[in-house]
This record gives C-alpha cells, sequence and structure tokens, in this order.
C-alpha cells in the first residue's frame, strides 16, 4: 500500500499547486497500488501450495502471474515516466514536480525489467537442473502405513506415506522402502489400506522419491478369497460415501466401481 499512500501524497500536491497532471498520475498509483496488493495476495497463496509441494524445487510463481506482475510494473512504469517527461497536466510553474513521477516511472520500469530477465534466467536454470533420472522402471507401491498431514492442495488431501516400491522382476531393480507425501484424489481414497498399492513408474533406489502414482490403478494385497472379498467390500462402501457426498462425479465414482470389482 505504499504507492496507494504516494498517489494519495500526489493528489494533494496537485490539488494545492492546481496541476492537474499530478492529481492525474496520484490517482493512477491509488489504483495500481490496489492492484498490486491483489497480486501480493495472490504470490502468497502460490508461495503457500508450494511450500506444500516438497518433492522438488520450482519457480514460486507460474507463467501466468509472472506475466501479470510484470505487465503491472511496466504498466506503472511507462506511464508516470510519459507524464513526467512531458510535462503532460504539469506547468512550467511547477516543473520541479515532474521529477517525482520520473523516478516513480523509472524506478518501476526498472524492477519490471529486471524481474522479467531473472525469471527467464531461473527457469532456464531450473529445467537444467530437473533433467534427473527419468521415472521408467515399472512396478507396484505397497502402503506399510499412512497419515494425515493436515494439508490439502486444491481441497484433496495430502498424506504421507511409508512405500515399499516393488520394481517389476524384469527391470532389474531391487525392491526398496521410502517414505512420501503425495496429493490424493478422491477417487483412490476408497483404496488406501495398509498392504494394498497402485502401480506406478519409478526412478530407481537413486533417486526414490521419484515416482509417478497410477491412482486408477490399485492393486490389493495378497490375501485369502474371504478376506479379499471383505476388502473389497469395505473399498466399495468408501466409494459410496465419497459419491454420496458429492465428492467425486458420477463418471468418477462409475469408473472406480468398475476397476474395484474388476478386481475380483
Amino acid at each position: 500500500m505504499k504507492l496507494a499512500a504516494l498517489g494519495v501524497v500526489a493528489m494533494g500536491v496537485g490539488v494545492a499547486l492546481t496541476e492537474p497532471g499530478l492529481i492525474g498520475i496520484g490517482a493512477f498509483w491509488v489504483l495500481m497500488g490496489l492492484l498490486a496488493r491483489v497480486h501480493g495476495q495472490r504470490l502468497k497463496e502460490l508461495q503457500a501450495q508450494n511450500k506444500a509441494e516438497d518433492e522438488k524445487a520450482k519457480p514460486a510463481i507460474d507463467g501466468r502471474t509472472f506475466a501479470l506482475g510484470t505487465a503491472l510494473w511496466l504498466g506503472l512504469g511507462l506511464p508516470s515516466l510519459a507524464v513526467g517527461l512531458f510535462e503532460i497536466g504539469i506547468s512550467a510553474e511547477h516543473e520541479d514536480w515532474r521529477w517525482l513521477p520520473i523516478v516513480v516511472g523509472g524506478f518501476a520500469l526498472g524492477i519490471g525489467v529486471v524481474s522479467a530477465m531473472l525469471y527467464l534466467l531461473g527457469g532456464a536454470a531450473l529445467k537444467v537442473a530437473e533433467r534427473g533420472p527419468a521415472k521408467t522402471v515399472p512396478a507396484t507401491v505397497r502402503i506399510r502405513a499412512m497419515r494425515e498431514t493436515g494439508t490439502y492442495i486444491n481441497e484433496r488431501p495430502r498424506l504421507e506415506f511409508e512405500l515399499t516400491v516393488e520394481p517389476e522382476p524384469a527391470s532389474g531393480v531391487a525392491s526398496y522402502e521410502v517414505t512420501k507425501k503425495a496429493t490424493v484424489p478422491f477417487t483412490a481414497m476408497g483404496s488406501l489400506r495398509v498392504g494394498d498399492g497402485f502401480r506406478a513408474r519409478v526412478a530407481g533406489p537413486e533417486e526414490p522419491t521419484a515416482m509417478d502414482i497410477f491412482w486408477d490403478e490399485p492393486v490389493s494385497a495378497t490375501a485369502a478369497s474371504g478376506a479379499e472379498d471383505t476388502d473389497v467390500s469395505t473399498r466399495l462402501d468408501e466409494l459410496d460415501r465419497l459419491h454420496r457426498e458429492s465428492k467425486i462425479s458420477d463418471e468418477e465414482y462409475q469408473a472406480q466401481r468398475g476397476r474395484i470389482l474388476g478386481s475380483l
């Protein structure tokens, strides 16, 4: 809100000196200050979300948010410079006041250009860093334990799992254990049981948390027929509950129900 406060000061000076240029640019700064505040709140939300997603480092903002922020800086800088350099609405008697919009405009324009360069360079460096081991090893990840983290991403619960990763024998990769946090879709909630698991593609024990879990491909634990029937019944009950509470759509309900029944 510092920009908005500066805008109020500029408007006051403009009124006192009867300079429409200062009044206009002051009102413009107040508006841009309010927009910057909204943008700042959006940045805080993204930073909090990325802090919860602790798998890999990622940019604090996405491309759309970055473009909006750059547009705000440029939108502030260019008109301010124009008012000051061309003395728009500022009389010769008070021309010394033109330096106020020149300074504000130059500062904003400089920040916009520098931040754009840093973002583009940082994004390029991150892409190089993210070229880690490819997740190409087919595997089954089985749940040994799971805990709630109290975090939700897009209203989906984020859980902490203790997993046993069982790569397919043909891969030649040995089984290993890992603790991993993951955001679970509602359609998979009925399949979350200790001993059960999901199909996945993993990078191997060198990068144990690097994996893509296929939540729509559950794998039941090996058990006696009666126990397996009970397990399926429990999963169906859980799925029915999610459907009744409108946490999954009719299409998701039917698809997941078919997968559970197909495991019999």
